[in-house]
């Protein structure tokens, strides 16, 4: 899958390989291992590094020693929906649908709860995986439109929000 990434003022492409990442024109080769919530260790050819990355409003805050980026990532399909509705960001926080029908194992969240970009709402079994939902812009959960062990189909209703307050 294709980034477009933004940092200290630059933007440039970011495509996952198989050997790890390509970044405009440069190939860069990592094995990667979670050691932490946040923190990644990557291994490469010649030197190793340890990652933090939390995610914020701006995109994610990137720490590698003592240094740090605040990166805005966006996939393709994000810039060409923002770029065709003419929108710089989300507007108020779109409700949950069903991206596939499947089988809803969990419910992560209730009504009521805040929740911001990235936190698991439901899991969806599907195909035989499990597929964590995530919400795309902070938000109020006001309504859950599904429990746990129900059959859904594509595009459901699962959770529907109100805007947060700022």
């Amino acid at each position: 899958m294709k980034y477009h990434a933004t940092a200290k003022g630059e933007s440039f492409i970011v495509e996952r390989t198989p050997e790890g990442v390509r970044v405009g024109d440069r190939e860069i080769r990592f094995d990667a291992e979670m050691i932490g919530q946040a923190d990644v260790l990557f291994r490469m050819p010649d030197r190793s590094a340890r990652v933090r990355g939390d995610r914020t409003r701006e995109g994610w805050r990137i720490r590698i020693g003592g240094h740090e980026w605040t990166v805005a990532l966006e996939t393709e399909r994000a810039r060409a929906i923002r770029e065709l509705t003419g929108h710089d960001g989300p507007v108020g926080t779109p409700d949950l649908h069903a991206p596939m029908p499947g089988l809803v194992v969990k419910v992560l969240v209730e009504e009521g709860a805040t929740v911001e970009p990235g936190d698991g709402l439901i899991v969806v079994e599907a195909m035989k995986m499990e597929n964590e939902l995530k919400a795309g812009a902070p938000g109020v959960v006001r309504r859950i439109a599904v429990a746990a062990g129900e059959t859904v189909d594509r595009d459901q209703l699962l959770v529907e929000f109100e805007a947060a307050e700022p």
